[in-house]
């Protein structure tokens, strides 16, 4: 399938079979010299603020998700002293739970974080002793990086045994998905160079090592995608519209599981 890249470069990239059952990829790939270019502006939400409705508006959604994601993390680890962030961002999260007395650290390669304790070059993580980290989360951040293979065997020496893995990411199944089709927010390309569903990324994860003990829906992620995929469609209501599909979506995948973005709690078996 051609998508664009409607957030930036309005450039056409293709998302394809990437051999792997429930795995697709985006085609052609940046290089690694290029790919900080598509990552250049000032509406990037993730890492930017500014006066408009739509940042205020996922300023206030990131903050009550930082409530739901310290909730679950504390359910289900048995400890929680020292956790790292893989894809930080601006160091929301790792600033919130350092203020909770948490050793908290971050891994951010494209941008500037607000603490000192966050890392932009992978290389210098391996610094910390071995099954340092009682958690490693990627809020989504698996879907950006150049192998998701290679990662995964770099991070899962990190994990404590019986640590967790918590990877949240967008499902390219979910019925949100198959409705806005090449509009759809949750592809995101080429930033998003790889594109899971549900199975595809338990499957994987589980042949590395790791036993799924929770998957939790994120229901605000929904309504997110779906304001951003009515802009890129060009509706004049795109804020009212985006509200409606992100209620039938989340109202659709109630029922079917296949939810447009989840939370994949995986504690690491070795």
């Amino acid at each position: 399938m051609e998508v664009i890249d409607h957030f930036l470069s309005k450039k056409k990239f293709t998302v394809q079979p990437s051999g792997r059952s429930g795995v697709l990829e985006t085609a052609p790939k940046p290089s690694s010299e290029d790919l900080p270019k598509y990552y250049k502006s000032k509406e990037y939400l993730s890492h930017n603020k500014n006066d408009s409705f739509f940042s205020k508006l996922y300023s206030l959604a990131k903050r009550m998700n930082f409530f739901l994601k310290l909730k679950i993390l504390r359910k289900h680890s048995s400890s929680l002293n020292t956790l790292l962030d893989f894809g930080s961002g601006d160091g929301f999260f790792i600033t919130e739970l350092n203020k909770k007395r948490i050793d908290a650290h971050g891994y951010e390669p494209f941008f500037a974080s607000k603490t000192a304790n966050t890392y932009k070059q992978k290389g210098l993580l391996l610094s910390f002793d071995k099954a340092y980290f009682d958690v490693i989360t990627m809020w989504h951040s698996l879907e950006h990086v150049e192998s998701y293979s290679e990662t995964i065997a770099f991070l899962k020496p990190l994990i404590k045994s019986k640590g967790l893995l918590v990877i949240a990411c967008p499902n390219f199944q979910s019925w949100e998905a198959s409705y806005y089709k090449e509009f759809w927010a949750g592809y995101d390309v080429p930033r998003h160079l790889w594109h899971f569903s549900a199975n595809g990324l338990v499957s994987y994860l589980e042949e590395s090592g790791f036993l799924l003990i929770k998957q939790k829906p994120m229901y605000m992620d929904s309504f997110y995608v779906c304001m951003l995929s009515e802009k890129y469609k060009g509706s004049k209501l795109w804020f009212l519209k985006g509200l409606c599909v992100g209620l039938c979506s989340n109202f659709v995948s109630f029922f079917t599981k296949s939810f447009s973005s989840s939370m994949f709690v995986f504690k690491n078996q070795i």
